[in-house]
């Protein structure tokens, strides 16, 4: 037999694949695909039934390694339950037996019990974890986001800003130390703990990015923006109930605010995008520039024309409230006519799967910018345009880190 036939069974939370043929460097592609479309639809827990392999080659050695690394690195399983003479005899020269074929010391129910408090909403299973009793934090909400319309943002509008540990915001800046070398870059941003992703509005569409590392201090210069601790009181895992379901960024606000009772939040999201919708600037709101202005508009303001970035990576900062205050005017409504409002950007990477429980915000963070890429940066927004609307952001699975806010402050 020359092909590699997978056949696909259930065992509660553990799927087995029982494979026959041969596993070798052609083969092997065949078993990544299948195993990481399996990972894409949550399954964490995989093994393998190799009875019937024929013959095995270094190259799919290589394969059953790659796949036992990246789903332990999930807090996952994956091992051998089964194996031909030849399979034993390979893996059994090459030192690999025990790693691959150790089995899971708990049965993967019992990761289920980590996690209290659960919801099930919009065909979508979300679940709560405790990170802090006393978790609250403090909003800074910085300048005229008004301007943006006008372009009527000068030198005396903007003001320094550096990255730190557990801070976020996001708004219009550029990525600098002076108004004069930003002039020309100003666009939409996020700080994400110690670093800085910003789209620069110079028609490039290409982000830029930059870490903080030693005496090395990401800095900004912001027109506007929202800024944030994050002191989070609880991590909210959400996940498909039906395979290929989504959900809108509406739709998940509400749910956490079912979960949690606040009123008015900050919110850090890790999610695998359904397909964004989102707008950025292509020329920088400054100089008193028409941007908005017909047939200008077309040109100055990247739209999303379908939604975009399906199956990508999205790392998001956000304030959300159902009350009315003097922040309004930094939030839009999330629907038409709902009390649920809101602003939100995204930076925007390829994808990696994500952990079931415990993952790291800090350490997931620095992962992101220091090994992957930086492919966008987009201020989501509900597109409501009759017949021709797209309407909002969905999501098919992800963690949201929430932070209920204790004090606001505005500085014009």
């Amino acid at each position: 037999m020359n092909n590699l036939e997978i056949k696909q069974e259930s065992t509660g939370k553990e799927i087995l694949l029982k494979c026959s043929g041969r596993l070798d460097a052609n083969k092997s592609v065949h078993l990544n695909d299948y195993i990481e479309r399996m990972i894409r639809e949550g399954h964490y827990f995989i093994s393998l039934d190799l009875a019937h392999i024929e013959y095995l080659s270094s190259a799919g050695i290589r394969s059953l390694v790659t796949q036992f690394k990246n789903l332990k690195a999930v807090n996952g399983h994956f091992c051998i339950r089964s194996m031909s003479e030849n399979v034993h005899q390979v893996l059994d020269m090459v030192g690999m037996m025990e790693m691959l074929t150790r089995l899971p010391k708990n049965e993967p129910e019992d990761v289920e019990n980590e996690l209290a408090d659960q919801l099930k909403e919009f065909g979508f299973h979300f679940k709560r974890s405790e990170l802090s009793g006393t978790g609250k934090t403090k909003v800074c909400f910085y300048g005229k986001p008004e301007e943006v319309l006008n372009s009527g943002f000068g030198s005396d509008h903007a003001r320094k800003v550096e990255s730190a540990k557990n801070q976020f915001a996001f708004g219009v800046g550029a990525i600098g130390s002076s108004y004069s070398e930003c002039q020309q870059l100003f666009g939409e941003y996020l700080i994400l703990d110690k670093n800085i992703a910003f789209l620069p509005a110079d028609g490039s569409k290409k982000p830029d990015y930059m870490v903080s590392s030693g005496q090395l201090v990401a800095t900004l210069m912001e027109l506007y923006g929202i800024h944030f601790e994050g002191n989070f009181s609880w991590n909210i895992r959400f996940e498909q109930e039906i395979p290929k379901n989504t959900i809108g960024m509406s739709e998940l606000v509400r749910c956490i605010i079912k979960l949690t009772g606040y009123k008015q939040f900050g919110l850090v999201m890790l999610a695998e995008s359904g397909g964004l919708i989102g707008a950025s600037l292509n020329v920088p709101p400054v100089g008193g520039k028409e941007i908005f202005h017909y047939p200008g508009i077309k040109n100055n303001i990247n739209f999303t024309t379908e939604p975009a970035h399906i199956r990508k990576l999205c790392l998001a900062a956000g304030y959300f409230s159902t009350e009315n205050g003097e922040e309004l005017k930094f939030l839009r409504p999330l629907q038409q006519g709902s009390d649920l409002k809101g602003h939100i950007h995204t930076a925007v990477f390829p994808y990696i799967p994500l952990k079931k429980t415990n993952i790291d915000l800090e350490e997931t963070i620095g992962f992101l910018f220091n090994n992957s890429e930086l492919i966008d940066v987009l201020h989501l927004t509900n597109d409501t345009r009759e017949i021709t609307g797209i309407g909002e952001s969905q999501f098919f699975q992800g963690f949201c880190w929430i932070v209920p806010v204790e004090s606001k402050k505005i500085i014009f």
